[in-house]
């Protein structure tokens, strides 16, 4: 951002992510923008270290970062751009580099990591699954028992010990009872059991933010197959495409980030006494596959088992009947509206209206700045919004069936500015850290921007190691 001379106002970012976090705390005008003191503090370590920490692992080849662009070469915007708090800035989002010095992703950052580690002497163990926090008899946490192919280890630890264990989100159990809205899954990695939750439990740690995960959507296909899904929804694609629940009724803006249109799973009714929109329906019309993008085969593509396909809206909801159907046993019985037909007929009339005009009266689609930054315009239809097409009036249609997860969790053990862990009085626990999805993520409810998850575990989990290092 220094090289592209852009400037990252202190008081700008931490207003934007006090907004975003806890927007029902926010205040303007007060010295902590109504944030408790603890989530005010990580957020303002946060920007006192990010840069210094991807700065230094930069140069020193532990992780090759530079600034993420949109599809048109601009610097990238932060999730909530639009709104007042965010000032507009663009930028703080970061790459690494592939293998081939081209964009890379999560596991390239595995990878030049692990290098690193090894290259100065590192020893890095696979199929060790911890099972135990060991501490001597004043509270010092100096070891764990470790779950081996071969049995039960045990480690001692001569600075400290630092987990970065992930979340929770392949424990169905934890699932159902820590967060306030369903999750079925999701792209964590499959040993993501929440093992820190329970080991935490055993010697007083304090819990938060157990409620909230890194939300996105999942296909039901996938997801009901493992929960550990390959990589989730992260955008609809197409442009004559709409989403809708079981009634035909659209529910969010389709193109916004997926954190936030996940949410529009987890509306509940309070008169039904149950979910509406647990699953829903993205539907998309030939033209759409012109366009194309996430979860839409391309014009010439075979279409895949997820995709139902019908030549009337009639037949298309027999299909997505048909699908649920055979999700029975795991999903129980769900099905569309009797009604859902003639709802879907309207709410497509409406939503052609807005294609017509370029305005999206329900939901604001096309507006928010990361939208265009997600997806590229590769047509030009001649319309007044991009993202707005209308759909046509005759088939072939298409439906996928879409349910709610989440990249991980983001619940888990508080932690101070120095990563150490803190027990139930708020006291740091000696010799115990932890960082990343297995805390109480300082983002609190919020997605910042692109990045946010791994942002923050780099930034705590190095600011961990620097403070377990300078032990005796």
């Amino acid at each position: 951002m220094r090289a592209a001379g852009i400037s990252d106002d202190r008081d700008t970012f931490l207003r934007y992510c006090a907004r975003v976090s806890f927007p029902e705390l926010y205040k303007a005008n007060h010295p902590t923008y109504g944030l408790f003191e603890h989530n005010f503090r990580l957020l303002e370590t946060f920007y006192d270290n990010a840069a210094r920490i991807v700065e230094h692992m930069d140069n020193t080849g532990a992780l090759p970062s530079y600034m993420k662009t949109s599809w048109e070469g601009a610097p990238a915007p932060d999730y909530h751009g639009q709104i007042p708090e965010n000032g507009g800035i663009r930028g703080r989002q970061t790459h690494t580099h592939n293998a081939d010095l081209g964009r890379g992703a999560g596991g390239d950052m595995i990878r030049w990591m692990s290098a690193y580690v090894r290259a100065n002497g590192g020893d890095i163990r696979e199929e060790h699954r911890v099972v135990k926090i060991v501490r001597d008899g004043d509270g010092r946490v100096v070891g764990v028992h470790a779950d081996m192919p071969n049995g039960i280890e045990s480690f001692r630890a001569r600075k400290g010990v630092i987990f970065g264990s992930g979340g929770f989100t392949h424990n169905p159990e934890m699932r159902a009872n820590f967060q306030r809205t369903p999750i079925m899954g999701g792209c964590a990695v499959p040993s993501n059991t929440g093992d820190l939750v329970l080991m935490s439990a055993e010697i007083g740690v304090k819990l938060g933010n157990m409620n909230e995960a890194w939300n996105q959507q999942v296909v039901l296909d996938e997801v009901l197959q493992f929960s550990s899904v390959p990589g989730g929804v992260f955008f609809l694609g197409g442009d004559s495409m709409i989403m809708v629940n079981r009634f035909g009724h659209r529910t969010a803006n389709e193109k916004s980030v997926y954190p936030e249109r996940t949410r529009s799973h987890q509306v509940y009714d309070a008169f039904m006494g149950n979910y509406p929109n647990l699953y829903q329906i993205m539907i998309f019309d030939e033209k759409a596959r012109e366009f194309g993008g996430q979860l839409i085969p391309g014009p010439d593509a075979n279409i895949p088992g997820h995709v139902i396909v019908g030549e009337t809206l009639e037949d298309l909801a027999r299909g997505i009947d048909a699908k649920f159907a055979s999700f029975a046993e795991q999903i129980g019985d769900y099905s569309v509206d009797e009604n859902f037909v003639a709802n879907l007929r309207e709410t497509i009339a409406r939503y052609n209206g807005f294609a017509e005009t370029g305005k999206d009266l329900d939901f604001h689609r096309g507006e928010p700045p990361i939208e265009r930054h997600f997806h590229p315009i590769p047509l030009d239809r001649g319309l007044p919004q991009p993202y707005l097409a209308p759909i046509s009036d005759t088939g072939p249609y298409y439906a996928v069936l879409l349910g709610a997860g989440a990249l991980d969790t983001k619940g888990g053990p508080a932690f101070d500015v120095n990563g150490q862990v803190l027990d139930v009085h708020d006291q740091p626990i000696p010799g115990l850290y932890a960082a990343g999805n297995c805390t109480a993520s300082p983002s609190g409810k919020s997605y910042l921007g692109g990045g946010g998850t791994l942002g923050l575990g780099v930034t705590f989990g190095y600011l961990a190691g620097e403070h377990a290092a300078a032990q005796a």
